[in-house]
């Protein structure tokens, strides 16, 4: 049941700090998880396909496999089964959201049962579902919108704020990546140690150079789509970096950015364009539209409880799946991660001018770009790769195998 208790000003804080850490899991427990998105494509031109036929193929699969229906009213945004759940992203990208599982092996099964469905359907059409990390032909003009009220108010109110943001909702495909915390120290800590590292994440999927038809001069455009959609939901917030303010700078980030909408008698609205604190002063604010704010932040790391990494783009699965065995090494395994934290300390930068910079040379040239310590995001990524090594297989750290991270390797050559 939705709760309307009203939300004051001075128990701000807290109320949004009980939504990223009140409930973390056992302490222990350490599952995996992924949300997969790719884009659906001519199979001959690379045109994205319409929103019409994405609809469609969710009403199949539906049908075919007795999956439950994930409506908004008539509109048919996702199916839902034991193994895996399907949704329709913004712009028509399709999203296999994997079960938690405490072994890559479970995640890999969970994804084979969606990818079998989605594209045994999908081998009598013209479309393909794709793995790169925006639109590699279609303007982005050019693209629908799913018809949710939410997507229709962020199209709108976004784009004043960040001139890339309908590329963002319309045009980029990634994936996320979802980590277990045990307490609110160990969320701080994993949270600063993310952000630190999302320039090397970025540069080792970058994979959306080509956008309508030509170079855009990026490896990875998505990564810079997202650095200029809506500055007040993305990026990386002031404090983050370090664990001591992570958490009270996520929350101050929180505060700050300004209201898209609310719920109201089922339906959700336009709310007041002011920031979140204002209209939490003004009396307007109950516990569910803290909630829903909340789902309306969109920085490169999200933390409800556990981790949700946000930096990558989308890649094909073999990569994709070496990245989630790479990273859980370093966060789940204790010992790699104390030595992968202190690899992690030159990309501690206060200045947000020199911080987007290092972002934006990610996007452009990958792992070629140039960290904070001078050397390249590929030399910062070896080092953690052999980290990673070291641990995984091991008896604390049995979730994954050193084979799993083969793909990693290759990617980063030599």
């Amino acid at each position: 049941m939705t709760c309307s208790t009203k939300v004051e000003i001075a128990d701000l804080d807290a109320a949004i700090e009980r939504r990223l850490v009140g409930r973390p899991m056992p302490s222990g427990q350490r599952l995996l998880g992924i949300e997969y998105e790719r884009l659906v494509l001519d199979r001959d031109t690379d045109q994205c396909a319409p929103l019409a036929f994405v609809q469609s193929l969710l009403r199949h699969l539906c049908a075919l496999t007795g999956a439950r229906p994930l409506a908004e009213g008539e509109l048919l945004k996702g199916i839902s089964l034991p193994e895996f759940e399907l949704t329709t992203e913004p712009g028509g990208q399709l999203e296999l959201a994997t079960r938690p599982a405490p072994s890559l092996a479970g995640v890999d099964a969970s994804f084979e049962a969606g990818r079998a469905a989605l594209e045994g359907y999908l081998a009598s059409t013209r479309y393909r579902w794709v793995g790169l990390g925006h639109a590699p032909v279609t303007p982005v003009e050019e693209l629908g919108l799913l018809p949710r009220a939410r997507y229709r108010i962020m199209d709108a109110r976004m784009p004043a704020r960040g001139p890339l943001s309908r590329n963002m909702m319309r045009g980029t495909a990634g994936f996320q990546l979802a980590y277990d915390v045990a307490d609110r120290e160990d969320a701080a800590r994993k949270l600063a140690f993310l952000y630190r590292l999302c320039p090397v994440f970025v540069a080792l999927t970058a994979n959306s150079r080509r956008v309508r038809g030509v170079d855009s001069g990026y490896a990875s455009f998505r990564h810079h789509v997202w650095l200029h959609t809506d500055h007040d939901r993305v990026g990386v917030p002031a404090g983050c970096l370090r664990p001591e303010t992570a958490l009270s700078g996520y929350v101050a980030f929180a505060r700050r950015a300004r209201v898209l909408f609310q719920e109201r008698d089922g339906a959700v609205v336009e709310a007041p364009e002011v920031p979140f604190e204002e209209l939490v002063a003004r009396g307007e604010v109950t516990d569910a539209d803290v909630d829903l704010h909340l789902s309306s932040l969109f920085p490169l790391v999200r933390l409800r409880d556990y981790l949700e990494v946000r930096c990558f783009d989308s890649v094909g699965w073999t990569l994709a799946r070496s990245v989630m065995s790479f990273v859980s090494g370093l966060i789940y395994c204790d010992h790699a991660f104390a030595s992968a934290f202190e690899v992690s300390e030159p990309f501690v930068i206060d200045d947000p001018a020199r911080l987007v910079a290092l972002h934006e040379d990610a996007a452009k040239r990958a792992l070629d770009a140039v960290g904070p310590d001078g050397r390249t995001l590929r030399q910062v990524a070896r080092e953690l790769l052999g980290i990673a090594t070291a641990t995984i297989g091991g008896p604390s750290c049995d979730w994954s195998r050193p084979v799993d991270l083969e793909a990693v390797a290759a990617r980063i050559g030599g």
